[in-house]
């Protein structure tokens, strides 16, 4: 009697979550898809959160699990029966695999918030209501909310794709992050707002997102970081690298690097320790810093903003900085070798090296000094600011 009583109380315990999973308001389904690991794999999604993780074999295996809400319980589940991958073609006219979203029938989603603490002040959440992003998928322009909308169901897709190595994977998620881990191959990641990050890559990384932070902890290879608007940060850097953003800071460690372009519209750049064959920095309005790099060639640019050189110059052919407002502060070795000459309109060169022979104006203003042979040329061009070079301390 009590394994019937027993028997009784679980049935009616399946049935109430059976029942409770018929009327949830957002329902689920899980696929999974192998692509052949052998070419480049191009993924597309509309909106989303991407993981990618490395895996064995030789498939690029992808798990993707849709969210959905319709009107009806019915359109509910034509949306989630509908998902599945199919072949697209990008903007730039390239072959890819997309989720099969209906933009041609359908041309708005909510895709909800994942955090909700940023969202604004009770007296401004009307603000929240407007929040969307609009983008091109599947050559459709398509309306992505981020607040529940009734002429918009909710229709996303949280993917999970499993690298093996040396293979070659380009995801673009138009909407939500994306998070990697230690992957070995070709890499390239775009989303139109999220951030992305990657624990390390060793291959070629293109990164792009028109709106999020970036964060790579280790890169080894040639590797590119675009961001319409957010932070960059690679914590280690091997190999050659271009990095920009329009609005943010980017800090740069740990380098080992032939070439390296650093570049932001407003924001601080920070490129620290390591060594590099040419560094160009520079930014609209912020500082630039360079601490503990070990250089040949040095173009240091901001608009608005300090420029603060520490690097021994024991190998430095070549040091250029320039400010429009602000200072420029060199911090050499105690045997460094240099010719300094210096342009400003308001403000003074200060030579910190004793045995340095100074260059002056008939007024006995410093506009350039000699140590040694000369071997390091530098050049320092301010609008208004002072200029020093002295033994680093």
């Amino acid at each position: 009697m009590k394994n019937i009583s027993r028997a009784s109380a679980l049935a009616g315990l399946a049935l109430l979550t059976g029942l409770g999973t018929a009327h949830a308001a957002v329902q689920t389904r899980a696929f999974r898809q192998a692509f052949p690991a052998g070419t480049e794999v191009r993924l597309a999604n509309l909106a989303g959160r991407v993981e990618i993780v490395k895996g064995q074999g030789n498939q690029v295996v992808v798990d993707a699990t849709v969210h959905a809400e319709g009107r009806s319980a019915a359109e509910t589940q034509q949306l989630l029966q509908g998902m599945k991958w199919v072949r697209s073609h990008d903007r730039e006219g390239r072959d890819e695999w997309a989720l099969s979203y209906p933009v041609e029938k359908i041309r708005s989603y909510h895709y909800p918030r994942e955090n909700q603490k940023d969202e604004g002040p009770g007296f401004l959440s009307f603000l929240d209501n407007l929040s969307q992003t609009n983008t091109t998928y599947r050559g459709e322009r398509v309306k992505i909310y981020s607040k529940k909308r009734s002429s918009a169901p909710t229709l996303y897709a949280n993917v999970k794709i499993t690298v093996p190595a040396g293979a070659n994977l380009a995801m673009r998620n138009a909407v939500g992050k994306i998070n990697a881990g230690n992957l070995d191959g070709t890499l390239g990641l775009r989303t139109g707002s999220g951030d992305v990050q990657v624990a390390s890559v060793a291959g070629a990384l293109t990164i792009n997102t028109g709106s999020g932070d970036v964060v790579v902890g280790s890169a080894r290879g040639e590797t590119r970081i675009n961001t319409g608007s957010g932070d960059v940060t690679v914590r280690r850097l091997v190999g050659n690298g271009a990095m920009e953003t329009g609005s943010g800071d980017i800090v740069v460690q740990q380098v080992s690097a032939g070439k390296l372009s650093v570049n932001t519209g407003s924001g601080d750049v920070t490129v620290r320790e390591g060594e590099a064959g040419r560094v160009i920095a520079g930014t609209g309005s912020g500082e630039v810093v360079v601490v503990g790099l070990d250089l040949e060639e040095l173009t240091a640019e901001t608009g608005s903003g300090d420029v603060t050189v520490r690097s021994p110059l024991a190998k430095a052919r070549r040091v250029v900085a320039s400010t429009g407002s602000g200072d420029v502060e060199i911090y050499a070795g105690p045997d460094a070798s240099f010719k300094i000459q210096a342009s400003q309109g308001s403000g003074d060169l200060s030579v910190g090296y004793g045995d340095a022979v100074l260059e002056k104006t008939r007024r006995g203003k410093v506009v350039g000094a000699q140590r040694g042979d000369g071997r390091t040329s530098i050049t320092v061009e301010t609008g208004s600011g002072d200029c020093s070079i002295s033994p680093r301390s």
